[in-house]
């Protein structure tokens, strides 16, 4: 029997992707930028049951995520040097309608510096090109816009059948960010239970024939 491998690369991918995961814990008064685009009770149940996303960082899809990720933040930083920032962390704070106030928080994949002004860059891998943009991608760059104050943000789609871009311009207002809030959208998506952790125990289950 052959010994096993002085470079196991793969231990090291699982392992960067979970000490990634654990560097960013949930907070209860905080809203990540997916929580506003997605159904509310997965923010509610990551809170209470975290244990069960765990295992999302072990997927391959997840993993070939993280690497065109860092292959294009790589790339975009040998090219073009200091002006591209990656996993560009910011906050905002709004107030509910109840007075209760709450930090909004994301990473921008990219943010670069271009005459004065901040575009935004968001990668997204998919397994087809079907109904691109999403919507949903369309508003998280919107979020961006109004998180990180950047005159637009670019959504690259990486799939196998083609890579693309779209231009988001526009930015949500703070308005619409506390309706996401307080709305209960459960779920958003039709098919968020489909792809949802969660969905073995939850309610509101919408069942794919």
């Amino acid at each position: 029997m052959e010994e096993g491998p002085q470079l196991d690369l793969i231990n090291l991918l699982y392992r960067v992707s979970k000490e990634e995961r654990e560097k960013h814990p949930r907070k209860p008064g905080t809203y990540w930028v997916t929580d506003l685009v997605r159904c509310v009770l997965k923010r509610d149940y990551e809170l209470k049951y975290p244990e069960l996303i765990e295992k999302e960082v072990f997927t391959p899809v997840f993993i070939l995520g993280t690497l065109v990720h860092k292959g294009l933040q790589e790339l975009l930083r040998s090219t073009m040097g200091e002006v591209v920032l990656a996993e560009v962390e910011g906050s905002r704070e709004v107030i509910l309608p109840d007075g209760k106030k709450v930090m909004i928080e994301g990473r921008a994949d990219i943010i670069v510096k271009i005459n004065n002004e901040m575009i935004g860059v968001e990668i997204k891998t998919a397994r087809s090109d079907y109904d691109l943009p999403k919507p949903q991608h369309v508003d998280q760059a919107r979020i961006y816009n109004w998180l990180f104050n950047l005159k637009h943000t670019i959504l690259v789609y990486v799939t196998p059948e083609r890579i693309t871009q779209y231009l988001v311009s526009n930015k949500i207002s703070e308005e619409e960010v506390v309706d996401r809030i307080t709305t209960k959208n459960i779920p958003r998506y039709e098919w968020e239970c489909r792809l949802c952790s969660y969905s073995v125990m939850c309610p509101y289950k919408i069942s794919s024939k």
